[in-house]
């Protein structure tokens, strides 16, 4: 770790380290309430009295062959030039990958490196993103040969995973845009405004390449209801023509049934007489039906 920096990451699973956290560098209860709460959302904010910085920022889910189908946060505070990240379980990942970066890096202040940061989170979510690109293409695939139970669910699911995914884009986005007003930003660095700027276009990159996901699902799902709907409008008009059709043989053997003399009574053709009629009543049903339907 580079001497100019002083960084410590906290796991807020165990609950004895994010009370020693506290103690030891007197954090108040609402930053660490920041840093153990799950459902966090994504916030800058500075306090110009204690001279303190503290940014949530959404971070991808560790497994990238995972769908991200919950968010996910990274707390860092800086305090008296030193700088705290906390983050649960699912952050492990991004702590490996920082701590290779302050190996190899040397960062003079702590903003410098929460840029850093917050640049590599940033690009950690793109693989999700391709992933999730990759297998709304496999079931577009799918649907077109058949439409299934398991494919239509396997849409609402990638269309799940698009909505967290997306969320948590413009939440990072947001604050980024956010931490520009603030008064720590006046006193960054030429280097530090520039990186800054690094991570805000990546940001605008992913929020983008979200949406235009987010909207090609809801695209493909508005398809195929419509197709779905169509083939359930073929499906009961074709069963209404037969269910119409079919009365003929009805009405003709309830015509013949009856308890009175009717025609053909003594005959012994009478029988294919009235199968007759019921096949000629029958056609002319379905010729009636076939010309509603082509206007």
């Amino acid at each position: 770790m580079a001497e100019q920096l002083q960084w410590h990451h906290i796991n807020t699973d165990d609950t004895q380290a994010l009370a020693q956290a506290r103690e030891n560098y007197n954090l108040t209860a609402e930053q660490t309430g920041y840093a153990g709460d799950r459902y966090e959302r994504a916030h800058v904010e500075y306090d110009a009295l204690a001279k303190t910085f503290l940014l949530v920022f959404n971070i991808p889910d560790a497994d990238v062959d995972a769908a991200q189908e919950e968010q996910h946060q990274m707390t860092f505070l800086i305090k008296d030039e030193m700088m705290l990240s906390f983050g649960h379980v699912d952050a492990s990942k991004i702590v490996r990958e920082l701590e290779q970066t302050v190996a190899v890096g040397k960062y003079e202040t702590p903003y410098q490196f929460l840029l850093e940061a917050l640049y590599l989170v940033t690009e950690r979510f793109m693989p999700l993103v391709q992933k999730a690109d990759a297998a709304r293409h496999e079931v577009q695939q799918e649907l077109r040969q058949k439409t299934t139970r398991k494919m239509l669910l396997e849409l609402s699911n990638l269309e799940t995973n698009a909505l967290y995914l997306g969320n948590a884009a413009k939440q990072n986005e947001s604050v980024l845009e956010q931490l520009k007003g603030i008064t720590v930003y006046h006193g960054f660095t030429p280097a530090e405004k520039e990186r800054l700027e690094d991570v805000l276009i990546e940001a605008g990159q992913l929020v983008e390449m979200t949406q235009l996901g987010s909207q090609n699902l809801s695209q493909l799902e508005g398809t195929y209801n419509n197709i779905l709907n169509n083939n359930l409008n073929d499906t009961m008009k074709f069963l209404t023509i037969w269910s119409i059709v079919l009365t003929a043989p009805t009405i003709i053997s309830g015509f013949f049934g009856q308890n009175v003399p009717v025609p053909f009574e003594h005959s012994p053709q009478g029988w294919l007489v009235s199968i007759g009629l019921a096949v000629l009543l029958s056609a002319i049903f379905a010729l009636l039906m076939s010309r509603y339907i082509r206007k």
